[in-house]
């Protein structure tokens, strides 16, 4: 083979190894990022009473309960607890529970996976009339 047929057939060579190469390069994506959802639960409870509402996270992540309002009076106490609906849809199994007043910051903070959780808010026999009450919920 002469030099210049040999310089031909690496030349050659060296562009289906480089074709090849290039043919399959692969994509790089970037994991979506979902941003927090927030809701709000509104209602009323009397004496003695409880509200509860379900919600779903879409992934893991952290939820915040905040009781923004309560009243009258504005100043009243009450339990809020976050947990899991029963299966017959009757009530909610609370993992955690505080209780507290109405506050711009959240009461509860918990690390949640995807899933259906709930909220729970009860008197905690601090009322001695029907409230009045706003929560915010915020989720992955």
């Amino acid at each position: 083979m002469t030099p210049r047929a040999m310089l031909a057939c690496c030349a050659l060579a060296m562009g289906v190894l480089t074709a090849v190469g290039c043919g399959d390069a692969a994509t790089v994506t970037s994991p979506s990022v979902t941003s927090p959802v927030t809701e709000t639960f509104a209602g009323q409870f009397a004496v003695g009473g409880a509200a509860a509402r379900s919600f779903s996270s879409a992934s893991a992540g952290t939820a915040t309960i905040t009781l923004t309002q309560i009243g009258p009076p504005a100043d009243v106490t009450i339990g809020i607890g976050i947990g899991i609906p029963q299966s017959d849809g009757s009530g909610c199994y609370l993992t955690q529970s505080v209780t507290a007043g109405a506050a711009a910051a959240p009461q509860l903070t918990a690390a949640v996976e995807a899933g259906t959780y709930c909220v729970r808010l009860f008197d905690t026999g601090a009322l001695t009339s029907q409230v009045a009450f706003s929560v915010t919920i915020v989720r992955p």
